[in-house]
């Protein structure tokens, strides 16, 4: 139960996933994937479905507009958008404990939940609880674990200038116990998500593309090394102090930023927003919304969800977008051959993101809409899905261009044929299909076949074959084939004048 609470929060991490069940990598199959048994018995995970049981699951359903509500939840007999999972072997005596800038914070696990989504795209939310300390430099040292993933920076000491952690232990239950120091050799490994988080989504997760397994789900991280933090906390102080404006903008800016050294510029204060922050003011609280952090300084501990919901939609538009666009690079480089149908299953689950995952509005609650309309901009959500449709429209047209080019290749080949063996029908047909009739049983002994052969087929083709395809574009192979074809046609002229056509 919730007791004394001076603080909660929340880390999202966002990340890619890919089964390493299919045999063609250059395709994105994950909307097919996320259909397979093994995400039903992923270890220490159970699945989570739509319930209204308490006064607070219905207020959180109906929050939400109906066509949101099918990326957030998940409906049995329903299509699926998402799979949601909450972790089952969370004990009661768990505890969080984090280590930054020489003290220890020992906090609470109350919730662990994961989401996998068809676009390709997870998040792990990892929820703590503050019961013990109360000054803004420890709410923003607990904090500095959305930083975890990986080092942003060597080495470490460098790091933990920026407000990198000293150390990680967590205790999940009795058998789980979990430690990180970051000591291990990042050369070798350079960007290799925390065995932390890799030991809390557990098997059959894995961070290592090579030799991936077929029952293996290869994850990476999608924001670099950081995870979203949203954090509620109890500052009365503070919030009178913002609302009036007399309190340091650095320290608000270091504050929201999760970060010692912040860089703004003195032309960006404006009312609602000091540098990269966007403020939201109300009576009771005050909410700083930047790229990686949802905060909310309040006067008293908020008894609904501080909007996890919300914010895991923004991220997973933010992460797909990405991940498409990552994957369109990729498929970009592919041989044609591989190109189109590549493309062709991009543009799938592109238009399946727009339409059930992609919303300009999610609930008809003002602060809630304020929310996440500054969120969806921090995030440069639209932006980055105008640059993804140009990315689209661009490979898309070039793969109609490959599919063009190949099908004018097969109509060209038709009609060289079809204009070849005109005037050998012409020749058959003027000749009365009579030419070997005194042997027509053994036509095939007659000495004069190749001379007919040459004279009423062979030539025709050939003639016919050098009209249609012939290129003065001076490249290697055009010249060889004009060379080969004018050489046969020359050779079959001085037979035909040499020995006659046969007749």
């Amino acid at each position: 139960m919730k007791k004394n609470i001076i603080s909660e929060h929340i880390f999202l991490f966002p990340f890619s996933w890919k089964s390493g069940s299919e045999k063609n990598n250059y395709l994105f199959m994950q909307h097919f994937q996320i259909q397979k048994k093994h995400f039903e018995r992923l270890k220490n995970w159970q699945a989570d479905y739509a319930t209204i049981e308490e006064d607070k699951d219905y207020n959180e359903f109906v929050y939400f507009y109906k066509p949101v509500r099918a990326s957030l939840y998940t409906f049995p007999q329903s299509p699926l958008i998402v799979r949601n999972y909450s972790y089952q072997a969370l004990s009661e005596d768990n505890y969080f404990i984090i280590s930054a800038e020489g003290k220890e914070y020992g906090l609470h696990i109350y919730e662990i939940h994961l989401k996998i989504y068809k676009t390709g795209i997870g998040i792990l939310s990892i929820n703590v609880l503050n019961e013990n300390y109360e000054e803004i430099q420890d709410i923003q040292n607990i904090n500095s674990f959305s930083k975890c993933v990986y080092p942003p920076i060597l080495p470490i000491l460098k790091a933990r200038e920026e407000l990198f952690p000293e150390y990680i232990k967590i205790k999940l239950s009795e058998t789980q116990k979990i430690e990180e120091h970051f000591k291990k050799d990042y050369h070798k490994e350079p960007i290799t998500i925390t065995p932390l988080i890799m030991h809390i989504l557990g098997e059959p997760f894995v961070c290592r593309e090579n030799k991936l397994k077929s029952n293996e789900i290869f994850i990476e991280p999608i924001l670099g090394n950081q995870m979203f933090c949203l954090c509620l906390y109890k500052n009365l102080k503070m919030v009178e102090d913002m609302k009036n404006e007399s309190i340091d903008h650095n320290l608000v800016e270091r504050f929201m930023t999760i970060n010692k050294k912040v860089m703004y510029d003195q032309e960006d204060y404006m009312q609602g927003h000091v540098g990269s922050i966007y403020y939201l003011k109300s009576e009771h609280n005050v909410y700083g919304i930047s790229r990686f952090s949802l905060m909310c300084i309040s006067k008293q501990m908020l008894k609904s969800k501080l909007y996890d919901q919300l914010v895991s939609l923004v991220i997973m538009q933010r992460a797909t977008l990405l991940s498409l666009s990552t994957e369109i690079a990729r498929v970009s480089t592919l041989s044609k051959y591989d190109l189109v149908p590549a493309i062709e299953s991009i543009y799938e689950i592109y238009i399946q993101f727009i339409n059930q995952l992609y919303f300009k509005e999610v609930t008809e609650d003002i602060q809630g809409s304020l929310i996440y309309d500054k969120l969806s901009k921090q995030l440069k959500i639209e932006e980055e899905l105008k640059q993804l449709d140009f990315e689209i429209d661009e490979v898309h047209e070039y793969a109609t261009l490959i599919e063009q080019s190949q099908s004018k290749f097969k109509v060209q080949i038709l009609t060289i044929i079809g204009g070849a063996l005109v005037i050998p029908t012409f020749a058959t047909g003027f000749f009365g299909m009579n030419i070997f009739k005194e042997e027509i049983v053994r036509w095939w002994m007659n000495k004069n076949v190749a001379l007919w052969m040459n004279g009423y087929v062979f030539l025709p083709i050939l003639v016919m074959v050098a009209l249609c395809t012939w290129n003065r574009r001076k490249t290697k192979l055009n010249i060889f084939k004009n060379i080969i074809l004018l050489v046969l046609i020359a050779a079959s002229i001085m037979c035909i004048i040499t020995c006659g056509c046969g007749l």
